[in-house]
């Protein structure tokens, strides 16, 4: 037998007070005077005996009452042969799942209500002197406290829906190091997790699992929670088929939408609402496929734009709503930095659009400010490249720049080597004065998107005479757009890194014809419109965090993020004179929802920055029971105690695993005793 609180065992030395009483406890005699004293002998002796029983019997349901009664305190119980239960404490870890998931509907209404259900019968189940830890995916600084039991259960009402997401192994790992961390906990401990999720597929463990130290006595109880119907429709995702956004312009927006279920749906309404465009359009959706729809329409005003989607699901809604926003801007602006065999076509090209605002500078008066706001940088015809210049290109296309490069006749390799490696485009090496016919365009990739009428192999193209060989290695990751008949690339783009182009010749007239056909002023253009800023047009939660401003800011006035009834100030980063705000690292993240949020300087709007949930939570797909208890074991968790919840929560509490407690049985005993000895008071003669 062990106790749980041994501490009270110390008072049963207080069994010798009832002793002492009855062994001093001497009465006066009265002299009484009989004639013959033999009767009055006889009597003594019959009566001594009786009295000698009725003492000691008092004396044995008083020791008896009063052990009881220490013992009722003490709390005794009887280890397992099997278990080392050596613990006189108990606190109860729970993981409530409140991912987006758990918006599903299970036997006994939304998962994260009967979770909710499920923690609060635990807790109202337990004895007075648990303690308990409440962990929900925030893991914050406050879930890290032990509650008590009124405590616990007015944190687990607190409890809602988030769009964060934590893995198990992620919750539990933080659970053991608070608890192992806090010095209020004894050693003597008993420490059980419950674990409530829905055990989401693709969300519940990591890919990689490793294993911690887990405590042989502490023991884990999952409980999976399942929905009544796995099937979701959900919008995916949304892009722009081009980048361009002018007025005047067709803009084609596609959305990718998935289905799902086991059953193809018809008719399911879609609502579009872009500033004053709004349409309602109606798609079919086959079982468990995604599609894609498109809708077109025209921007009308220059500014922010911004967008709602919407779809009708009566399952799990908070994968319904997609926004996103972009900018209709009056024009772009490019920096032309001239070198020594600099060519006067390029302006001449982009002054035919007014829409192009140019500035030039040279290769020998450059400055960094040059840079500031600036869409699109071209070197044209530069030889010699400064180190400055390298630095100022590199630091250009990090913060989401475009360069177009065109090198001069003789270019220096060094120079231009170091700066087509920092953009992870191919090196340059010697000139080739042979075979340098344009072969192909790669007219399957979007840059030539609109170009052509048709595609048309058979081209009237111009003549090259000399090109730069163009060198590639393992790093390099740039895409051929045009093709010579040597098998190296003219003109190559990287968008992966950095969206940057490559022309591998000279737009000298030594070189060749190039820039005096259409095609020169057609890659020109469109390289040009490929180049405008667009910020993101929307940020997943949980994902993405920095956001850019490209517009000029005041150094003295904070940034202010304002929608959905919440007004912050961000953190803000500087990386090569572009600001770059932090929308997720602030302490509002719990107050964060999806929805469109504006950006201000003081009262003006200078950008939007769009919100949406992680669709990892639309997969509605859980693990099995064996592979629940696999992974859990990986981590080194032996003691696993497996619940799933049928249609009856109240029924399918949780039996914590704890030894029987007999100070129940003790204090009954306690009452028996006390009864006993009023009996032997009252009627024992």
């Amino acid at each position: 037998m062990k106790f749980f609180h041994h501490e009270f065992l110390w008072t049963l030395s207080f069994l010798i007070i009832p002793i002492i009483i009855h062994l001093f406890n001497f009465k006066r005699h009265k002299t009484l005077y009989f004639s013959s004293l033999s009767f009055i002998k006889h009597v003594d002796q019959q009566t001594k005996s009786t009295k000698k029983l009725k003492h000691l019997l008092i004396l044995l349901s008083r020791i008896f009452a009063f052990s009881f009664l220490i013992l009722a305190f003490a709390q005794p119980y009887f280890t397992d042969k099997n278990e080392n239960l050596n613990f006189k404490n108990e606190i109860i870890a729970f993981y409530i799942d409140n991912s987006f998931s758990m918006q599903a509907i299970g036997s006994n209404g939304e998962l994260l209500s009967e979770a909710r259900e499920i923690a609060r019968k635990t807790i109202e189940k337990s004895s007075l002197d648990t303690k308990f830890i409440i962990t929900t995916n925030a893991k914050n600084g406050i879930e890290e406290r032990l509650l008590s039991k009124i405590q616990a259960i007015e944190k687990i009402d607190e409890i809602k829906l988030s769009p964060l997401t934590r893995s198990i192994n992620e919750i539990i790992e933080w659970q053991t190091e608070k608890i192992n961390s806090n010095k209020l906990i004894e050693k003597e401990t008993s420490i059980q997790h419950i674990i409530i999720s829905d055990f989401q597929l693709n969300t519940s463990f990591d890919e990689k699992i490793t294993p911690i130290k887990i405590k042989s006595n502490i023991s884990f109880f999952p409980i999976k929670l399942s929905p009544k119907d796995s099937e979701n429709i959900f919008i995916d995702s949304i892009w722009f088929t081009s980048p361009i956004k002018k007025i005047g312009k067709k803009n084609e927006l596609n959305i990718k939408i998935n289905n799902l279920s086991q059953k193809d749906l018809k008719n399911v309404e879609l609502n579009i609402e872009i500033e004053k465009y709004k349409n309602n359009i109606f798609i079919d959706l086959p079982k468990n496929e995604e599609i894609t729809t498109r809708i077109g329409y025209t921007d009308e005003s220059t500014g922010i734009k911004s967008g709602q989607i919407r779809l009708y699901d009566n399952n799990i809604n908070f994968d319904d709503d997609f926004f996103f926003n972009y900018d209709v801007r009056n024009n772009l602006n490019i920096l032309i930095i001239n070198g020594e065999d600099a060519s006067k076509n390029i302006e001449k090209v982009l002054n035919l659009d007014p829409f192009y605002i140019t500035s030039k500078t040279t290769t020998s008066t450059i400055t960094r400010e040059e840079f500031i706001n600036k869409d699109l940088v071209i070197i044209n015809g530069a030889n010699r490249l400064s180190k400055g210049i390298i630095n100022y290109i590199s630091d250009f296309s990090l913060t989401g720049g475009t360069v177009s490069l065109f090198p001069g006749k003789s270019p220096n390799q060094a120079n231009w080597n170091e700066l087509l490696i920092s953009l992870r485009l191919p090196t340059i090496g010697k000139t080739i004065k042979s075979g340098n016919n344009i072969k192909s365009l790669n007219l399957k990739d979007p840059f030539f998107t609109g170009i052509f009428k048709e595609k048309n192999n058979n081209l009237n193209l111009p003549n090259i005479k000399k090109t730069f060989q163009a060198i590639k290695n393992s790093k390099t990751l740039g895409k051929n757009l045009i093709n010579l008949s040597n098998g190296l690339p003219l003109f190559v783009y990287n968008e992966n890194k950095s969206n940057s182009f490559m022309f591998y010749s000279s737009l000298d007239v030594e070189f060749g014809n190039f820039t005096k056909d259409a095609l020169f002023t057609s890659i020109i253009l469109r390289l040009s419109e490929l180049s405008q800023r667009n910020n993101p047009e929307y940020i997943i939660i949980g994902k993405s965090n920095t956001y850019p401003i490209y517009s000029k800011l005041k150094k003295e006035k904070p940034l202010r993020i304002i929608g959905n009834k919440i007004d912050f100030i961000p953190q803000i980063e500087t990386i090569s004179g572009i600001k770059y705000i932090s929308v997720l690292n602030t302490s509002k993240l719990q107050e964060i929802y999806a929805g469109n949020y504006s950006i201000n300087e003081e009262n003006k709007k200078i950008a939007e920055v769009s919100l949406n949930y992680d669709r990892k939570e639309s997969l509605i797909k859980s693990h099995t029971i064996n592979e629940i208890k696999a992974n859990l074991k990986k981590m080194g968790i032996q003691k696993i105690n497996f619940k799933k919840i049928g249609k009856n929560i109240v029924e399918t509490i949780i039996n914590i695993n704890r030894p029987y407690r007999y100070w129940k049985i003790c204090l009954v005993l306690t009452i028996i005793f006390m009864v006993l000895e009023m009996i032997f008071i009252r009627y024992l003669k």
